[in-house]
């Protein structure tokens, strides 16, 4: 296991495109790096399953060729493919407390269903409006359900939450889907992401000193999410 986590396996997961999840994927493991110092700190690996984009992946390695930051002081990230995750879970579950997950936007790529089911934590990002509600609420009766039950009749506990992403607070639609929250399938989290794409767009980075720190308090939930877990 990790040093201080018992290499819980997290991922921000919605097949419908353009949702966030990479995004967030860096936002979070930013936080948690940024929370580490030398003495200590969770240890947090982004692992880049998607075979033909590798965002995250192509990311780290352009900001390390332009020699603006120093891989030994950032968080790992590694790109497996999705049809080897698997094989890789138990060294990467050995050397790393969080193992952050970032998926392709389909579900068609070999081994990313299979992927899923190792999922201990998953977190379905959204826009507040119908165009994206209904594929992920589709998603969820369809495809995450099943993994859940499936989860359970081996023993395996998993923990679920809907976010709200790149929210206008004063949108109909948004606060429609607040005050009927309780209909939906999974909880929301109690933080959203407010709508700041075009700042996130530019300043994505893979480097924990670009972390935009008004995020903080959705980091926060997140991580007590992942303890939580641990602990129940």
């Amino acid at each position: 296991m990790g040093q201080i986590l018992p290499g819980v396996v997290v991922a921000f997961e919605n097949p419908k495109g353009g949702v966030g999840k990479s995004t967030l994927t860096a936002l979070f493991a930013g936080y948690i790096h940024s929370q580490s110092n030398e003495e200590g700190g969770l240890s947090i690996a982004v692992v880049d399953i998607d075979d033909m984009q590798n965002t995250i992946g192509k990311l780290r390695e352009d900001e390390a060729e332009d020699g603006i930051m120093k891989k030994e002081e950032e968080y790992e990230v590694i790109n497996i493919s999705s049809s080897e995750f698997i094989n890789q879970l138990d060294f990467l579950q050995d050397n790393y407390d969080i193992i952050l997950v970032d998926f392709p936007g389909n579900l068609k790529q070999n081994g990313v269903v299979e992927t899923l089911h190792f999922v201990d934590v998953i977190i379905i990002p959204f826009e507040p409006n119908q165009t994206d509600l209904r594929p992920t609420l589709t998603f969820y009766y369809n495809i995450y359900e099943g993994i859940i039950e499936s989860r359970r009749k081996i023993g395996k506990k998993t923990t679920m939450r809907g976010v709200m992403n790149r929210v206008l607070p004063n949108v109909l639609e948004f606060k429609e889907i607040l005050k009927n929250k309780k209909t939906l399938p999974f909880e929301l989290m109690q933080n959203y992401i407010k709508d700041s794409r075009v700042d996130y767009q530019r300043n994505l980075s893979t480097l924990s000193k670009a972390y935009h720190h008004p995020c903080d308090a959705f980091c926060e939930e997140v991580l007590e999410l992942i303890c939580n877990h641990i602990g129940e």
